[in-house]
């Protein structure tokens, strides 16, 4: 017999889960160089391509006509090139912290901000305290339910509130119309909320927490 403990149920699912997101960063710096290396072909084959211009070799319509067509056929093939991968880059001066009293309004909109989606930064990927989906990097991680992993259940709080992602300290949904109809008075968007936020089907397209014009 031994004193030794043994580990809770949930270290091996843990230690898996540190794994394949140390193989995905891995991987990941793999395609950057390899994006790296496509740059510098694309430098090439742009400057061999304004040599024949330059030498009258070739004309420019007929060379974007060529490029188009093949650009087409590697599109129909699905055979072009992408990572996937998304990194948010923050300006040198953030804005300030929002101002919201979100514990007034909790009980109306039931932290819906919480199923917007952002990219980490390259920082908040090394510091680890925001899980990112693994199938999605560097995407905010998602329950079942579309809200972010981190908010407590019952919508009291965020589990990582100290080390929270800058996008989530400067959101403010006070001018976001996505979400409010009348801030001021508390109406929701619902339709807005219920077209875009809610799992029950997939969107090829997520609902950004920075909203773009």
């Amino acid at each position: 017999m031994t004193d030794e403990k043994k580990p809770p149920a949930h270290e091996p699912l843990a230690e898996l889960e540190r794994q394949v997101a140390q193989g995905g960063l891995h991987t990941h710096s793999a395609l950057s160089r390899q994006a790296a290396r496509l740059n510098r072909i694309e430098a090439f084959v742009y400057g061999l391509a304004d040599t024949l211009l330059d030498r009258g070799s070739i004309r420019e319509d007929e060379l974007r006509s060529r490029a188009d067509r093949v650009a087409a056929e590697l599109q129909d093939k699905k055979e072009t090139v992408s990572a996937g991968i998304v990194l948010r880059g923050d300006a040198e001066q953030p804005p300030p912290d929002a101002t919201i009293d979100c514990a007034a309004r909790l009980h109306v909109c039931h932290a819906v901000c919480c199923r917007l989606s952002f990219a980490l930064s390259a920082s908040e990927v090394e510091q680890g305290k925001v899980r990112w989906e693994l199938g999605r990097p560097y995407l905010n991680r998602k329950d079942a339910t579309g809200a972010c992993i981190h908010l407590d259940r019952g919508c009291n709080g965020c589990h990582v509130y100290a080390d929270r992602p800058r996008v989530c300290r400067s959101y403010s949904c006070a001018g976001d119309t996505r979400i409010w109809k009348d801030f001021d008075g508390m109406i929701l968007n619902q339709e807005w909320i219920d077209e875009n936020l809610l799992p029950e089907r997939p969107h090829l397209i997520m609902a950004r927490m920075e909203p773009v014009d």
